[in-house]
């Protein structure tokens, strides 16, 4: 069973940072995931650590996509999320203001209390970097490197 650690985080350089230290301690790119908002952001963070390209979901590439942003700017559809790793299938496209990437989270194994807090935090642009361990030995080594990095606590606004 994996044992997965989310980290947030704020600032796009503190998330890259961490994952770049996450890789040097021996953590493969494939284990690592990332979401969050803003796909600029996102692009930039797996382009700087090889995490694997930004996905944006079904449906939201395109003319549709660009039709799909403009509504969301507008506050006429919901936002989505992008992903990025090997959890992007999962999470990419997931609606940010319903539910959608809530329950994406759960059925990662997030409990529901905590997936929904991941996911507000990633309606306000935070960064989520999701690590997925096949050990739980190094869990609390992977925390102390978010907290490190300035890893914004679960419960936080």
């Amino acid at each position: 069973m994996k044992i997965l650690v989310l980290g947030i985080f704020e600032h796009r350089s503190d998330a890259a940072l961490a994952i770049e230290d996450l890789r040097k301690g021996g953590i493969k790119a494939k284990q690592i995931s990332a979401v969050t908002k803003q796909k600029n952001t996102l692009d930039m963070i797996s382009h700087d650590t090889g995490i694997g390209r930004t996905e944006s979901g079904a449906g939201n590439e395109g003319l549709f996509g660009t039709a799909r942003g403009l509504g969301a700017g507008l506050d006429m559809v919901p936002e989505t999320a992008v992903a990025a790793g090997p959890a992007a299938s999962k999470l990419a496209g997931a609606d940010l203001d319903i539910d959608g990437l809530a329950v994406s989270l759960i059925s990662m194994g997030i409990p529901q209390e905590d997936a929904e807090s991941y996911a507000r935090h990633a309606d306000m642009e935070h960064i989520i970097v999701i690590v997925a361990l096949e050990e739980e030995r190094r869990k609390e080594q992977i925390s102390t490197l978010f907290e490190q990095h300035h890893a914004i606590p679960l419960g936080s606004p």
